[in-house]
């Protein structure tokens, strides 16, 4: 459940102290990444952040090179295999390779994070904090750092024991605050009753041509475009940059399914669509994500009419309240006692109950060059990780003009990775040629 990416420079490459030195520099805004989980005993509480005592950097950031010729081919099949290990569970939970031998002079950094630091929108990622707007660079002093002890055993139990007291009183509260508002109370509990019973629905529903059990090993490749050209679609057919991007992720999988041979007019593929909940300003780091659905129509050939179809269902989508489905669903675990929760979610990860086949995540970047140690970030590609009973996802990510779609899949399941990219290109390409 760890996300990343690739970031890639021009060179020449920092040397492995140089980059460690730099790291530590900057780690003091992401507290973060120097903390680790902490389980409460007997799971009577949910686990919480500590200070790691043991901390080392050096053990975080890795060093490595692709081989001859160093091409995106070899800077794939490195990346792939890296981003397809988990992270320790009992240190911080990151890792960052620094890679070395890319053509042209280039270096590239993999990062990955556990999902439980960050969401994409957060304003708290490692890449905010080492990247910077101009060669130059923010000046920033050594790091001071101390660890805070941690709790003993009486601390966390005690704390457990206050949470599981205090949040569902808060929880209620806003319940309560809510009724004050009658209005609001019944256009809340209404938008919220009908996305959770389509997502109840879809997760009966669990016949997928895509879905199945996973193998823990990942691959991963990604397809490059312009800004303008999914701007140029939008303006010419109407919709939204993100409907454009659906609209390839969609001709992604009607490539891939047609090339197995599958009849794709009667199916639905139904993508998990993740939405920031934070409030614009907010930068309280963690993860506030809910989520919208939408089924991806794969049996219509012309793109134009495929991007329509896609903008007629988002706007259907959005006046439906769906987006406050899982947020609903979430805060409903404040009142399941944390044993049982905790129980639950270890049974949930070994269920294969698909509630989509795909998920399908945006992360507007900077629009403006960015820098590290004095070179130039050319290009930002988002690595994103695969639910349970899902295949294939894909992490779009802009950045200076340039918008990279991340693809990650199932290593022994999509050994056909490649015609799904090219499935999206195609797409944009068929969109391009029709605004001509």
């Amino acid at each position: 459940m760890h996300i990343g990416g690739l970031m890639v420079f021009d060179g020449p490459p920092p040397s492995y102290e140089d980059l460690c030195a730099y790291l530590d520099s900057r780690l003091d805004a992401v507290p973060r990444y120097r903390q680790r989980i902490q389980s409460v005993p007997l799971d009577i509480g949910q686990p919480v952040w500590v200070d790691d005592e043991d901390f080392e950097l050096e053990y975080h950031v890795r060093h490595t090179a692709v081989p001859s010729p160093g091409e995106y081919d070899q800077l794939q099949r490195l990346a792939s295999r890296l981003l397809s290990q988990r992270v320790d569970l009992d240190r911080p939970l990151w890792e960052m390779w620094l890679v070395e031998g890319l053509a042209g002079g280039r270096w590239a950094l993999i990062n990955k994070a556990h999902h439980a630091m960050i969401d994409g929108l957060s304003g708290h990622d490692i890449m905010e904090v080492i990247l910077d707007v101009s060669p130059e660079g923010r000046s920033s002093g050594p790091s001071q750092w101390n660890p805070e002890p941690g709790p003993n055993t009486v601390g966390l139990m005690a704390d457990a024991l206050v949470d599981s007291v205090k949040r569902p009183g808060e929880h209620l509260g806003r319940i309560l605050e809510r009724a004050t508002r009658p209005k609001e109370l019944v256009e809340h509990m209404a938008v919220r009753t009908l996305g959770s019973k389509n997502f109840g629905q879809r997760m009966l529903a669990t016949d997928t041509v895509l879905g199945g059990s996973n193998s823990p090993h990942r691959r991963w490749g990604w397809a490059e475009t312009n800004l303008s050209v999914l701007k140029a679609a939008k303006n010419a057919f109407g919709g939204t940059v993100n409907d454009v991007i659906l609209a390839a992720v969609t001709g992604g999988f009607r490539e891939l399914l047609l090339g197995r041979g599958v009849d794709t007019r009667p199916l639905e593929i139904h993508s998990m669509i993740p939405v920031s909940m934070r409030k614009p300003g907010d930068a309280s780091g963690g993860n506030e994500v809910s989520a919208m659905f939408a089924v991806l129509p794969v049996g219509i050939e012309d793109p134009v009419e495929r991007l329509h179809a896609v903008t007629r269902q988002m706007n259907r989508v959005k006046r439906s309240g769906t987006p406050l489905t899982v947020d609903s669903i979430i805060g409903l675990a404040d009142f399941v006692p944390p044993a049982l929760f905790a129980a639950a979610g270890r049974v949930a990860g070994r269920v294969d109950l698909r509630a989509f086949d795909t998920v399908t995540t945006n992360v507007p970047g900077p629009q403006v060059p960015l820098f590290m140690l004095g070179r130039q970030l050319q290009a930002l590609i988002p690595f994103v990780p695969l639910a349970s009973g899902v295949r294939i996802s894909t992490a779009i990510a802009s950045y200076n003009g340039l918008v990279n779609f991340g693809v990650t899949a199932d290593y022994d399941a999509m050994r056909d990775l490649p015609v799904f990219l090219d499935g999206i290109r195609d797409t944009l390409a068929g969109l391009t040629s029709a605004i001509e």
